[in-house]
This record gives structure tokens, C-alpha cells and sequence, in this order.
């Protein structure tokens, strides 16, 4: 491997892998919030090896050193944590005992990257959409129980929500959510459900786990989701699964509008749109 190899992709894996906290003095991880710091279970070693890991976001090599400077861990916790990723393979050493990445961190963050190359990739697709139906356009990717907007066209703002890149919504009661969570495999979409909180957001919401489980089941036979007015009043919308060329489900994509259009409507106008538009999409999703 050549040395001092630290390219774009790289930087983005390790960024997407490593959680937000930082180290203090004393080694402890800070920036988390006070329920992770004082839960029995959280790994304080796997916190300080991740956070020894997140300084090759912006250095293409580090010391022993440099690494316990930067952190705030003894030079011999840094170097543990240092000799360990190097054993595991993501980092390597020179003969000058400097720390390089290794091309293994990308195996970690493949769907970071994946839904990164999505979106570059859909956003002309979503403005295209966007403009051919007059409605807002979304790409999402499911964040455990929830959706995360990785991209969007909007044309209008007919919601108290603000929806943009970035923005959080249930899975359960949204139609990319839907979508994703029909794609989820039986054993752990279980322990999602069981876990989430099923709030009647509106008069029409699904909350009762039976009839989200059933119409999960709908969405995975015909391949597409509707919800009419289910996250707020006013709101329908439609989407359908975005796949990698392996056929797996990896992001949604859909079209939301104002209740002055049928959901009758949205399947006849916007299913083929959004079914189009995932094809295109397919050959991006893959690394």
C-alpha cells in the first residue's frame, strides 16, 4: 500500500463510523449525551480506539504522540489502541512507527458511501421529477426506526414540518418509511417495532402494531407505500424502493403532496414516475 494514502473516500468513511464524542483529560468521552456516558453497557475502550481512529479524518499520519496529544489518552492507552488497529487491519505503520489508514475502512462504511453516491446522484433526478408533477420530491435511507432525507427537491411548503437534507420522520407512518421498513428482514423488523413509539400523530395514523405489521405486508406485495395524511393532516404521499444492483433494498423515494390530490391520482401519475426513477437509480448504488 502506498504510503501517506488518506484520499476522499477514506476521510468520509472514517467520519461516517466514529460517533461525535470527544476525549477529556482524564480519557473520559465527552459530547455524548449524560444517558450514554452512565450506561453500564457503553465501551469506554471501543470509545477512546474509535476516537484514536477520527484524527485521520483531517491527518494523513500520525504518532504514538501525537495521538495521546490529541485525544488526551496516556501515550500507552493511544498506542493500545493503535497496535489493536493495526492488528484489525484499518491502519498500518510505517518504518518510522507513523499510522497510515488502510483501505479496509471502507468495508465499514459502505452504506454511508452508498447513500452519499445516491444522492449526488438523484438530486437532478428529484428536481427533474419535482418539475414534470409540481410536487416536492425525497430520498430517504432508514436510520433504525426512523427516515433521513439524504436528498430533496421541494416546490412548495404546504406542512408546518420543515423537510430537508438531513431532517428525521418515523418510519411508521410515512411512505419512504414504509417502504424500508417492508424491506427489513422479519427478525429485526420485529425489534423495531416493538421498540418504537407508535404515536397517533394524527386521527388517521396507524398505531396499533398488528395493523402496521399488515399493511408492511401490503407494501412488500405491491411494492410501493401510500399514506394519506398519517404524519400530519394535509399530507399524502408515495413512494417506492430504491435497490443496488444486487437487489437489495437501500434508500426510498417518493413524492408527498396536498390532499387536494387523490391518493387514486398518486398511484396513476407518480407510481411509474418514482418507478422510472429507481431504476436510474439502481446502478449508483453500488460502491
Amino acid at each position: 500500500m502506498r504510503r501517506g494514502l488518506c484520499d476522499y473516500r477514506t476521510q468520509c468513511t472514517i467520519t461516517a463510523i466514529v460517533a461525535p464524542g470527544r476525549l477529556g483529560v482524564n480519557g473520559d468521552v465527552v459530547g455524548l449525551d449524560h444517558d450514554a456516558r452512565t450506561d453500564p453497557d457503553f465501551m469506554q475502550s471501543l470509545a477512546r480506539g474509535l476516537e484514536v481512529l477520527r484524527l485521520f479524518e483531517t491527518r494523513e499520519s500520525l504518532s504514538t504522540a501525537e495521538a495521546a496529544s490529541h485525544t488526551g489518552l496516556s501515550r500507552a492507552v493511544a498506542r493500545r489502541c493503535l497496535h489493536t488497529l493495526t492488528v484489525l487491519g484499518y491502519v498500518d505503520a510505517d518504518e518510522g512507527r507513523r499510522f497510515h489508514p488502510t483501505p479496509a475502512l471502507l468495508s465499514l462504511a459502505r452504506a454511508y458511501l452508498v447513500q452519499n453516491r445516491l444522492a449526488k446522484a438523484a438530486d437532478p433526478i428529484l428536481k427533474e421529477i419535482s418539475a414534470r408533477m409540481g410536487e416536492s420530491c425525497s430520498l430517504g435511507v432508514r436510520d433504525g426506526s426512523e427516515v433521513v432525507y439524504v436528498a430533496r427537491a421541494e416546490v412548495r411548503r404546504f406542512i408546518s414540518i420543515d423537510l430537508q437534507v438531513g431532517s428525521r420522520v418515523p418510519a411508521y407512518c410515512t411512505s419512504m418509511g414504509r417502504v424500508l421498513l417492508a424491506a427489513t428482514p422479519l427478525d429485526e423488523l420485529d425489534g423495531l417495532l416493538e421498540a418504537a413509539k407508535l404515536v397517533q400523530r394524527t386521527g388517521r395514523t396507524l398505531v396499533d402494531p398488528h395493523a402496521v405489521r399488515r399493511e408492511l405486508d401490503r407494501v412488500r406485495a405491491q411494492g410501493f407505500a401510500t399514506v394519506d395524511e398519517e404524519l400530519e393532516i394535509g399530507l399524502r404521499s408515495l413512494a417506492v424502493p430504491v435497490r443496488d444492483e444486487a437487489g437489495q433494498v437501500v434508500a426510498a423515494i417518493n413524492v408527498g403532496t396536498a390532499r387536494e390530490r387523490s391518493i387514486a391520482n398518486l398511484v396513476v401519475e407518480a407510481l411509474p414516475v418514482l418507478r422510472e426513477a429507481a431504476v436510474r437509480l439502481q446502478s449508483r448504488a453500488v460502491v
